[in-house]
């Protein structure tokens, strides 16, 4: 096994560049930090808690940042960007640590971490609220509860809410309600020279643009989001599960590819395709049980093998949230226990036996539970959007089903499938595929600390590429990030935005300041004409 190798080149790596920090840029960070706790909120490659640190949920060993600096107030992210800049540093923000391909902690960067800038300020008609740029999305769902309203975001708690919102905003209401980029209706936006400007339809709309589905980090940091908020009605919710051999896996997923994007537009839903089984689960937003189960009734999918089958109806918003972490039906309200939600500025669990980085671990609520520690992963994933123009034949999808179960238990390998054809209007985000993609694949494989394993994980994935990118076309979901795709990847990610985007990063970060492997650079790169 290669954990004790892994181990050895983190702490060589660390060494490293421990030696290469230079005292001025710790000082300069200190000084940002002056009126708080500046020893407390850096962490450099020689601490006990550095390992911990640097990564988000992914464990990877291979970005290893210079330093890293725990903003805790907007205030204090212009200066840190000061700070990299005079030093010759890349300043590097992380909101929530989600990113598969760790670029939010790169290596001779400054790390600045926004996860303790996580204030909710809600407006005295609880229309719009004010939130740190850093914020966990179960932490501010958590904070808006106390208010009775809610955000239209994703589920995974512990997701920024900035990496969601540059990606545009994959989410389980989207299909009525929009991506979450679209309920944006401000942002605070420090730039490449450290200075601060409001991005709205109003003010740097350009900007505004593209840091909502264009890759936000790429023009900015993002310090804090105007959001608009929403009270979502009492929901059904659907959960089908088959735990059976033979075709059944297949015809499942076949059928719901075909019958999950043409549901009502309240209707969101997903099929999960595991190694020997798979599930379907759905969020009917305002629906009745009657109303979802006359639709699970025609669907064609009861038809399939024996499934276990749970529809029922009375969610409670924080019901729908939790719903497949905790609990797999409608509860009573007292019942619900949304601790899940009740998430800390480091909310990971502990990395072997590395010391962890705790500063100010508050959750939002005194009075429930909080969430228990995350868990990491060395995760590999790969995405694609199907077409409406070109949907994915019965041949692909059975192919599809067949490469899951042939990976061995360990990978823990599933297919994520998700229902699009959304119904609502931009409000002029950057997100691309928006008219076009009919459905959503993910695959996700749980990586191995074993070179031989890991390598055929990767040959996996590349054959996986091989059959389906031709099938499905470019487009990929830029929240769900891999460097090993065989078409350009800007393209695959941004579409026909990318020159207007080009143009955007030129305007405002023309010496790349802001910058990861696969940024929208301030020129047309290789390979694409603008």
């Amino acid at each position: 096994m290669l954990r004790s190798t892994f181990i050895l080149y983190a702490l060589w790596a660390s060494v490293a560049t421990a030696a290469s920090v230079p005292k001025d840029l710790t000082a300069c960070v200190q000084k940002a930090f002056a009126t708080s706790d500046p020893d407390k909120r850096i962490v450099s490659p020689g601490d006990a808690t550095y390992t911990d640190a640097r990564l988000g949920e992914k464990i990877q060993f291979d970005e290893f940042p210079a330093l890293i600096a725990y903003a805790k107030d907007v205030s204090e992210v212009g200066p840190l960007v000061k700070c990299a800049l005079k030093s010759g540093y890349k300043p590097v923000p992380r909101a929530g640590g989600h990113h598969f391909l760790a670029y939010s902690a790169l290596n001779n960067s400054l790390l600045i971490d926004l996860a303790h800038v996580n204030h909710v300020i809600v407006s005295a008609d609880k229309k719009t609220a004010a939130v740190g740029g850093g914020i966990r999305l179960g932490a501010l769902y958590t904070a808006l509860d106390a208010y009775g309203a809610t955000f239209v975001g994703g589920i995974c708690p512990t997701v920024g809410l900035g990496g969601l919102i540059s990606a545009g905003g994959f989410n389980m209401q989207m299909r009525a309600l929009g991506m979450s980029a679209d309920h944006v209706a401000s942002a605070k936006v420090v730039l490449a020279d450290g200075t601060t400007v409001v991005a709205s339809l109003s003010s740097h709309p350009d900007l505004f643009w593209a840091i909502r589905g264009g890759g936000g980090a790429t023009y900015g940091i993002v310090v804090e989001y105007t959001l608009k908020l929403s009270t979502f009605p009492r929901s059904a919710m659907l959960y089908l599960a088959w735990n059976e051999t033979g075709n059944v896996r297949y015809d499942v997923a076949k059928r719901f590819l075909a019958w999950g994007p043409a549901q009502p537009k309240e209707f969101t839903s997903q099929v999960n395709v595991y190694k020997n089984t798979v599930s379907v689960v759905g969020w009917y937003l305002g629906g009745t049980v009657q109303e979802l189960g006359a639709i699970v009734n025609a669907s064609g999918l009861l038809e399939i093998g024996s499934p276990q089958v749970v529809v029922s109806g009375g969610c409670s918003t924080d019901n729908s949230r939790i719903f497949g972490y905790t609990a797999f039906e409608c509860l009573p309200d007292d019942q619900v226990d949304a601790s899940i939600m009740n998430v800390v500025p480091e909310p990971y669990d502990q990395f072997e036996n590395n010391a962890q980085f705790k500063y100010e671990e508050v959750p939002k609520s005194s009075t429930r539970a909080q969430a228990w520690p995350w868990e990491r992963f060395r995760r590999m994933t790969k995405s694609f959007f199907v077409q409406k123009s070109r949907p994915v034949t019965d041949d692909v999808v059975k192919e599809l089903v067949d490469r899951i179960g042939q990976l061995d238990d360990a990978s823990e390998a599933w297919g994520e499938w998700h229902a699009w054809n959304l119904s609502s209007s931009s409000t002029g985000g950057a997100f691309a595929w928006r008219e076009q993609a009919l459905a959503h694949l993910e695959f996700i494989v749980t990586g191995s600390e074993d070179a031989a394993t890991a390598k055929r994980y990767e040959q996996w994935f590349t054959s996986l590429e091989g059959l389906l990118r031709p099938a499905v076309g470019p487009a990929s979901y830029a929240g769900y990030m891999d460097d090993s795709l065989s078409v350009n990847p800007l393209i695959a990610y941004y579409g026909s935005n990318v020159c207007r985007l080009v143009g955007i990063k030129s305007k405002y970060d023309p010496s790349n300041v802001f910058t990861n492997p696969l940024s929208i650079p301030p020129r047309a790169p290789q390979g694409i004409s603008c």
